[in-house]
């Protein structure tokens, strides 16, 4: 991380949790969309997309150790 980044975002580990934040606001954000047209279209595309979005960040999500582990890592 050079050093206009460090000065913007603090430490490594802010900038890891701000990403963290957005990335679980979107995925709530999409999920409750998908949960929202299948209540609406019974269409279970939509069910399934928001359960499958459900469990990749399950998988990404470390919950032990409150970290965020990406795919490339696992």
């Amino acid at each position: 991380m050079n050093n206009d980044a460090k000065s913007r975002f603090g430490t490594e580990k802010q900038l890891e949790a701000l990403v963290l934040d957005i990335t679980q606001a979107d995925l709530n954000r999409q999920i409750q969309q998908l949960i929202s047209d299948y209540k609406k279209t019974g269409d279970e595309n939509y069910k399934t997309d928001a359960e499958y979005l459900i469990s990749e960040f399950d998988t990404w999500w470390d919950g032990e150790e409150c970290l965020f582990v990406p795919p490339a890592q696992m």
